[in-house]
């Protein structure tokens, strides 16, 4: 069944009008007729089963049947902090993380991001990314949408963390594996787990030092240095295998 992001959804009302973009997709694009069923699915966690009821112009009239059962979310907060890729990399590490689970996204700047997003464009890049976060969570049927923080200096990061988390920054000069982590830590000490992953060239020595000073853990993937668009989502998977749901229950 097609699903259709509509946020302030409201469960009160007899009948709904479809904002101009997804009338427009239901009429042009997949040419569904009144009758017919779709989802409707608020981003927040409530998703209702909709008839479509009439054409108003260029509008779609929905009716309201019943709420879905949500989607479990995971069980873990991971929020990736990822350092700006070049190029549309960090495009595909929203999808990516967002399929997986990830609950939020935090681009950093650190001392090797070559990409400097000007200020007057920084809103409206960070847009786009929120819409490439909200269609991935569509697509894959999550009903929790990732916000995509605003960007970030590296330096300025820490008093944004919040205290109970444990923080955890790959890093290809440490020797540390991500095993060791998994079997000393006791997960029931943190309400989110933050995952740091550095940009092209990796993390500078020094922002290891930082971070460590500020609580984080540094860790290793293993013998193999991956790329940027790779380590996170590795990392993302990784770890909600081992204390999320990825894999099942």
């Amino acid at each position: 069944m097609h699903r259709f992001f509509m946020p302030s959804l409201d469960s009160t009302e007899e009948e709904i009008l479809l904002d101009s973009r997804n009338s427009r997709k239901i009429l042009k694009v997949l040419r569904l007729k009144p009758g017919e069923e779709i989802l409707l699915w608020d981003g927040e966690g409530k998703e209702f089963r909709a008839c479509i009821k009439r054409i108003h112009g260029t509008r779609v009239a929905v009716e309201l049947l019943e709420r879905t059962q949500p989607k479990p979310e995971p069980p873990l907060r991971v929020v990736l902090v990822q350092g700006i890729p070049k190029g549309e990399k960090f495009d595909l590490i929203i999808q990516k993380a967002t399929e997986l689970g990830v609950w939020a996204i935090h681009p950093v700047v650190t001392e090797r991001t070559v990409v400097r997003i000007p200020e007057e464009k920084k809103a409206s890049r960070q847009r786009r990314w929120q819409e490439i976060a909200t269609e991935a969570a569509r697509q894959s049927g999550r009903m929790h949408v990732p916000e995509i923080i605003g960007v970030t200096p590296f330096s300025l990061l820490w008093q944004q963390l919040g205290p109970e988390s444990l923080k955890l920054i790959f890093w290809e000069g440490e020797t540390q594996p991500l095993k060791q982590v998994f079997r000393r830590v006791n997960l029931s000490e943190f309400s989110v787990v933050y995952l740091f992953i550095g940009p092209e060239g990796g993390f500078e020595k020094k922002e290891i030092e930082e971070a460590v000073a500020h609580g984080a853990v540094p860790v290793s993937l293993g013998p193999r240095i991956l790329r940027t668009e790779t380590a996170g989502l590795v990392a993302l998977s990784l770890i909600l295998y081992e204390w999320g749901d990825l894999g099942g229950p």
